[in-house]
């Protein structure tokens, strides 16, 4: 099943059910279910299996906040967690913890269950789960994605009928953009700057980061089209290139600085819609996209060399004259 950039769920009841659900689905044996409920004492625990002597605690949190009140929050939810479990002393047998969490994943926090574990003497296993490793579970189910994700639930298109969505959309861009496509930038009779929204974001204009830690609408340039895809330009960069004919992100000794710009693509079928007129925040054309490629829209990054840079150096930069010893 592909995986799809899930929004987290924003009320900690669904989001313990969710997670109850995945669960079951996930492991052999459905005989995970939910401790008690607020205003229960539950001792650090969610959910739990007498079966499979696990235990779950579940941590919803509001990604609107300060990043790194956040990460401070969390960790010491963690050491709140198993303070308890040791505290309470559960009758559930338990050999396992897992922690989840809607913050993204950051290896802090498996190294603070292990430090925590360890000083305090919790003999079970202490496992974070973060939002990237719940889509990755979530992805592998059925029942509980359908549940919980009503509306990510995407027909896989045969050979046939991608074929044809792409061809469709990439004649529709040359059509509607040939102002911008069939000119290089520094002829343009039109502004290249656009905007890329993700059609998950409800937040617009508001910027609001996803679990991926990627926000959710940006500022981009158009470049060209590709045969993959519509490529646009996201930054300004340096590469150095080596005597042996390739290039590398590092300054390596007797190497060429080279300014490149920043292209990116994205998949003529990840495009939903977009619009020519904008609105009355950017009047300028937007795209909108699905952000399924690690919380971002694109499925391929390289570099092209901007102009009046040295004339006998390739035009493109990418994975095909990389030096991938050094990067």
């Amino acid at each position: 099943m592909p995986i799809y950039q899930l929004p987290p769920l924003k009320d900690a009841a669904n989001f313990e059910l969710m997670i109850c659900d995945l669960f079951n689905e996930i492991y052999t044996k459905p005989t995970y279910k939910l401790f008690g409920k607020n205003g229960h004492q539950q001792k650090g625990i969610d959910i739990f299996s007498n079966d499979s002597k696990v235990v779950v605690q579940c941590k919803l949190k509001d990604l609107n906040r300060s990043k790194s009140q956040l990460k401070r929050e969390f960790l010491a939810d963690i050491e709140d967690t198993i303070d308890k479990l040791i505290a309470g002393k559960p009758k559930i047998s338990f050999d396992t913890v897992f922690i989840v969490t809607t913050l993204s994943e950051d290896p802090d926090f498996d190294e603070h269950c292990e430090a925590l574990r360890k000083e305090k003497g919790l003999p079970s296993t202490v496992i974070c789960w973060g939002w990237e490793t719940i889509q990755e579970k979530l992805g592998l189910t059925n029942k509980t994605l359908q549940k919980h994700y009503p509306n990510y639930i995407h027909k896989q298109m045969t050979n046939e009928e991608l074929v044809k969505s792409r061809i469709k959309m990439k004649t529709s861009l040359e059509r509607d953009f040939g102002l911008w496509l069939n000119f290089s930038a520094d002829h343009r009779t039109r502004a290249s700057s656009m905007i890329l929204h993700s059609i998950d974001d409800k937040d617009y204009p508001v910027h609001v980061y996803n679990s991926f830690d990627e926000p959710q609408w940006f500022r981009v340039e158009i470049d060209a089209i590709y045969h993959s895809g519509i490529g646009f330009i996201t930054g300004i960069d340096t590469i150095y290139w080596l005597e042996n004919q390739s290039w590398t992100k590092e300054n390596v000794t007797g190497s060429i600085a080279v300014k490149v710009a920043v292209t990116e693509i994205v998949a003529f079928e990840d495009i939903i819609s977009y619009t020519l007129k904008g609105d009355d925040k950017f009047a300028c054309p937007h795209f909108y996209s699905r952000f399924d490629h690690k919380g971002r829209p694109f499925i391929e990054t390289f570099y092209k060399k901007l102009a009046k840079q040295p004339f006998d150096l390739p035009l493109i930069f990418d994975k095909s004259n990389q030096n991938l010893k050094l990067d």
